[in-house]
C-alpha cells in the first residue's frame, strides 16, 4: 500500500543511467516496434503485430496509472530521454505483495539496464509503498531475466505453470525480493 497520499502519473525515478517515467501515448511506437518474439519468448504477451496489438495495453497503462492501481513505466536514456530502453511495472501496489515486470529492447540488452532499472524501482517502493515483499514472477529458461532478482539477494519462493492466451506454456519461478534488504 502507498505509504502516502501520492499521485503514480507523477512518479519519475532517476537512476545512474535512466529515467523511468509513466508509459504514455509518445510510446505507442517504439513499443510496437520492439516489443517482438524474441523479447516476448518467455513472456505471458504475445509480439506486437503492429501498433493497434500495443494500444489497448497502452490504454491500460494510462487508466492504471490514473486511477492509482499500476505503476506502468518506460525506461529511457539519461542522455538521451526520446531513446527507448524498455518497459517495466510495479503491479498491484495497493497489495501486501505487488509484482515486478520488465522488458528491454534487444539492442539493450547485455548491459545491466534492466538490474538497473529494477533496482531503482525497488528502491522507490522501499520508500513509498507499504507491503511484505515485492513478486518477481519469471520463466524458469529466461536465465537473463532470472539474474535479476538473484543480483538483488532474491530467492525462488514459488513455482507454477502458466498457460498463455496463444497456448504457451510457461513454467514460472517467482522471486521474493524483500525491500528491507535492498
Amino acid at each position: 500500500m502507498l505509504r502516502r497520499d501520492i499521485q503514480l502519473l507523477d512518479v519519475e525515478i532517476v537512476t545512474e543511467r535512466l529515467i523511468l517515467r509513466p508509459l504514455d501515448l509518445v510510446d505507442l511506437e517504439p513499443i510496437a516496434r520492439e516489443f517482438d518474439e524474441q523479447v516476448t519468448r518467455y513472456m505471458y504477451s504475445s509480439a506486437a503485430r503492429s501498433a493497434m496489438d500495443v494500444a489497448p495495453f497502452i490504454a491500460d497503462s494510462i487508466e492504471g496509472l490514473t486511477s492509482n492501481t499500476n505503476l506502468q513505466l518506460v525506461a529511457v536514456l539519461q542522455e538521451n530521454p526520446k531513446t527507448f530502453v524498455g518497459c517495466l511495472g510495479l503491479h498491484k501496489p495497493h497489495t501486501a505483495t505487488p509484482e515486478l515486470g520488465i522488458w528491454v529492447a534487444k539492442q539493450f540488452h547485455r548491459q545491466g539496464l534492466g538490474l538497473e532499472a529494477i533496482e531503482g524501482l525497488c528502491e522507490w517502493a522501499t520508500d513509498e509503498i507499504e507491503c511484505d515483499y515485492l513478486r518477481y514472477p519469471v520463466d524458469q529458461q529466461n536465465t537473463p531475466s532470472r539474474r535479476i532478482p538473484e543480483a538483488l539477494g532474491a530467492e525462488i519462493e514459488d513455482e507454477y505453470d502458466r498457460i498463455t492466451p496463444s497456448g504457451k506454456m510457461l513454467n514460472i519461478v517467482e522471486y521474493r525480493i524483500y525491500t528491507e534488504t535492498i
